[in-house]
């Protein structure tokens, strides 16, 4: 799982000795300082925001069957907008028109109507104004944004880039970017920032499990206009398809702007998950449990292939029942993992220590 993995790289690398008069310190590990494949890129983009980006290869057909659902939303939402001008339109003319003193057929004789008349035409009139705001101010942005919005909005964003079975994804974070502190970068992946903003982001199944438009939430947003450009450089030649792999991007007033690969870090996930499990198998049979290894394999499978992802609180269960798989073979759970060197980077095991004991 990726999150350990950064960990690592965060962990591993010591502090650099502060620089001397003269001297440019290095950019914080695990960053450095961005390709000059991406730079075109990096031009178009705020530097107030923190980007990832990353390759989309869900098949094209997913892509737009998941796109239609806000299209035909945001088509709903617009027809009823426009219903709700055609309708009130006259109205607010009208109450204008009063106003300046032309007589119209909403005037209000103040001399021969009573107090609760007035009152119930002043409520209407409230209500009907609170309606119309609230429809203008929270609901008119929907639509407006994914129609028109600049610069760069869904519908321009599918216009232009279209269906791809690999299709670049710029994610942007949203506000919690303004309250960034200034040495946020040089956090240790406890970090706040990391923790609850990053390093969740770019959880290797998170990622694929989901297209992009199934990424927008609280803390991401796509970056209509960042996707556009960036298919549009690997179409003209100045960049690649493979520079947009997944990496977390950054800018820094001293460095620049900076990435951190996190691709590598997927890659050697898997390296050691393959390096595991065969150490894994060859223990068990070894000692002659063979069958074990294929009932854990099952059990694995089905548990995270079930409905509702593979949750914390399923990751336990998923414990539990492997722990009674091997208690029910005679072979010690605990004293197991501590011999093949704890069961961190397995699938479907806990990633957040490397033995059972680990708490």
């Amino acid at each position: 799982m990726v999150k350990s993995n950064s960990k690592r790289a965060f962990k591993s690398t010591p502090s650099a000795p502060a620089p001397k008069a003269g001297e440019t310190s290095k950019p914080p590990a695990p960053y450095s300082t961005a390709p000059s494949a991406l730079l075109s890129f990096l031009e178009t983009l705020d530097p107030k925001h923190v980007y990832i980006v990353h390759i989309d290869d869900h098949p094209a057909a997913l892509k737009k069957r998941i796109f239609v659902v806000p299209v035909l939303m945001n088509i709903a939402i617009a027809g009823l907008l426009l219903w709700r001008a055609y309708v009130a339109l006259p109205y607010y003319v009208a109450l204008v028109m009063n106003t300046l003193g032309y007589e119209t057929v909403f005037q209000v004789d103040l001399n021969n109507s009573g107090w609760t008349t007035l009152m119930d035409i002043a409520m209407g009139r409230a209500f009907m104004f609170f309606i119309d705001f609230t429809l203008v101010k929270f609901v008119l942005p929907w639509p407006w944004e994914f129609f028109a919005g600049s610069p760069g909005n869904p519908v321009a964003w599918r216009q232009r880039v279209g269906f791809q079975d690999e299709e670049i994804v710029v994610r942007r974070s949203r506000r919690w970017d303004e309250t960034l502190p200034s040495d946020w970068l040089a956090e240790d992946a406890d970090g706040t920032v990391y923790k609850e903003r990053i390093l969740p982001a770019i959880d290797k199944r998170w990622v694929k499990a989901k297209t992009s438009y199934l990424m927008i939430d609280k803390s991401w947003d796509l970056d209509f206009g960042g996707m556009i450009t960036a298919h549009h450089l690997v179409r003209v030649g100045k960049a690649n398809l493979a520079d947009f792999q997944k990496t977390v991007i950054a800018h820094s007033e001293e460095h620049g702007w900076l990435t951190w690969p996190v691709w590598k870090l997927d890659e050697g996930s898997e390296e050691e998950a393959r390096k595991k499990i065969v150490v894994f198998k060859d223990k068990l049979t070894a000692m002659g449990k063979e069958n074990l290894f294929f009932s854990w394999i099952e059990l694995i499978q089905f548990e995270t292939s079930q409905p509702g992802g593979f949750t914390k609180e399923r990751q336990a269960r998923t414990m539990e029942k492997a722990k009674e798989l091997f208690e029910a073979q005679g072979v010690d759970f605990d004293e197991f993992w501590k011999a093949v060197g704890g069961y961190q980077g397995l699938p479907g095991m806990p990633q957040s220590s490397g033995n059972p004991n680990t708490t």
